[in-house]
C-alpha cells in the first residue's frame, strides 16, 4: 500500500507525543471531578426506511467514577432483522475534554451490528435501484483510541480497530454469485488502524453553534497491523462550519467531505459510500449504501431551531457523488436529496428523526447525535 512507511513514521512520532508528560494551564484544565455528573436514559421505539420498526433504548452516566469518565451503552432490535448493540468507555468524556488543553485521552468502543437485509447496488455513480441485491451483513468490532489535546483547538488520535466482517445468505438480485463467493471465504479478520487529526473552535460536540471542524483521517489495513484478509487505505478531509442565525438556538451547518480508497482488497462495504443515515455517508433520500466506488464527495446542510422544551427541528439537503478514480471524477452525475427533522436534545447526546425525498423516494431515518 502507498505511504504505509510514512505512516508508521507518523505512528511512532505520535506515540511519542501522547505519552509525554503535559501539564495543564489553570485556565485550560479539565472540569473538577463530580462537577460533570450526569444520567441519560433514553427509550427506542422508532421506524426506520432500511430496517422496519425498532426498539431498545440507550443510556449514558458521565462521571459517575470521578474521572470525568462516560459510560454508553446502546441496545437495539428491529423487525427487519438489524442487531445493534454497542458500548462506549471514554475517559474524558468528549464533551468535557471539548476545547480543552489534555494530557491523555482513552476511548473504548465494542459494538455488534448485524443486518439480515441488508442491500448492494453494485459498484459507481450510476447503478440503477434495480440492482439490488439482498444479503446478510454482520460486522464485530472493538475499537481502541488514544488522543491528546495539544492545544484546546488541536487534537490528535491514533487508533486501532479489532473487526470482524461476514458476509452470508445473498438473494434477490444480480449480485448473488458475487456475494455467494464472499460468503464462502467465512468471517473475515480485518482489523485497521487510523490517524485522526482534528482542529475545532466549535463550542460543542453534541450540539455546536458555531465555529468549525476541520477533520483529516487516515485508516489503512494490511499485513503488517494484522489485516491479512483485505489491504486498503483510506483518506478522509471533512470540514464543518457553524453560524448562529435569529438568535443563540438558531444554527446554519454545512459540512463538505472528500474521500478515497486506495487498494486491491477493500471490503465490500469499506469502499466510499453514500445513501442512508449515517455520518459520513448521509444522503437521506436514498438507501444504506445506496452508491460505491473508490472515491467520493458529500456536502450536507442543514438548519436547525428550537421548537419546544428540548425538542428543535431541522430543514436540510444533501448532495454528493460517487467516483472510481483521482482521474475519473465526474461531476454530471450528483444524487440530491431534501427533508426535514427532529431533535430531542438529551444533556449529554441528541436524538435525531430525519424524513428525506429524493429522485428514488423517501427515506425516513431515526439515530443519535447530528449528521455533522
Amino acid at each position: 500500500m502507498p505511504h504505509h512507511g510514512r505512516t508508521i513514521s507518523m505512528a511512532v512520532l505520535f506515540l511519542a507525543a501522547v505519552l509525554a508528560p503535559a501539564s495543564l494551564p489553570a485556565q485550560e484544565a479539565l472540569p473538577v471531578p463530580g462537577a460533570s455528573r450526569s444520567f441519560s436514559p433514553f427509550p427506542i421505539l422508532m421506524y426506520d426506511t432500511d430496517i422496519g420498526f425498532g426498539y431498545g433504548g440507550r443510556v449514558k452516566f458521565v462521571d459517575y467514577f470521578k474521572k470525568r469518565e462516560s459510560l454508553d451503552l446502546i441496545l437495539f432490535n428491529s423487525t427487519l432483522g438489524e442487531r445493534w448493540y454497542v458500548f462506549t468507555f471514554s475517559v474524558p468524556d468528549i464533551e468535557i475534554r471539548q476545547g480543552k488543553r489534555y494530557g491523555l485521552s482513552f476511548d473504548l468502543k465494542a459494538e455488534y451490528d448485524k443486518f439480515l437485509n441488508y442491500s448492494f447496488y453494485g459498484v459507481g455513480a450510476g447503478t440503477p435501484v434495480e440492482n439490488e441485491t439482498t444479503l446478510t451483513h454482520q460486522t464485530s468490532n472493538l475499537g481502541l483510541t488514544f488522543g491528546r489535546g495539544f492545544t484546546p483547538r488541536l487534537v490528535v488520535e491514533a487508533a486501532y480497530v479489532f473487526r470482524w466482517i461476514r458476509y452470508s445468505d445473498p438473494r434477490d438480485g444480480p449480485f448473488v454469485d458475487e456475494i455467494a463467493e464472499l460468503a464462502s471465504l467465512g468471517r473475515l479478520f480485518v482489523p485497521y488502524f487510523s490517524i485522526i487529526l482534528r482542529y475545532d473552535t466549535s463550542d460543542s460536540q453534541i450540539h455546536p453553534t458555531r465555529g468549525f471542524r476541520l477533520i483529516l483521517q487516515d485508516d489503512f489495513a494490511a499485513g503488517f497491523v494484522g489485516s491479512f484478509d483485505a489491504g486498503f487505505n483510506r483518506i478522509t478531509a471533512d470540514f464543518r462550519k457553524y453560524l448562529r442565525v435569529f438568535g443563540e438556538k438558531d444554527v446554519f451547518a454545512v459540512r463538505a467531505l472528500a474521500q478515497y480508497v486506495d487498494g486491491d482488497q477493500i471490503p465490500l462495504f469499506d469502499y466510499a459510500s453514500l445513501g442512508g443515515g449515517a455520518t459520513n455517508s448521509a444522503m437521506r433520500g436514498f438507501p444504506v449504501n445506496r452508491f460505491l466506488d473508490k472515491g467520493k464527495f458529500l456536502v450536507n446542510a442543514e438548519y436547525r431551531f428550537p421548537i419546544i422544551w428540548r425538542l428543535g427541528g431541522n430543514v436540510f439537503c444533501d448532495t454528493g457523488t460517487v467516483w472510481p478514480s483521482l482521474g475519473g471524477i465526474d461531476l454530471g452525475n450528483i444524487a440530491v436529496d431534501a427533508g426535514v427533522g427532529l431533535r430531542f436534545y438529551m444533556p449529554d447526546f441528541v436524538a435525531r428523526v430525519d424524513v428525506a425525498w429524493s429522485e428514488e423516494g423517501m427515506g425516513l431515518y431515526f439515530n443519535f447525535g447530528h449528521i455533522f
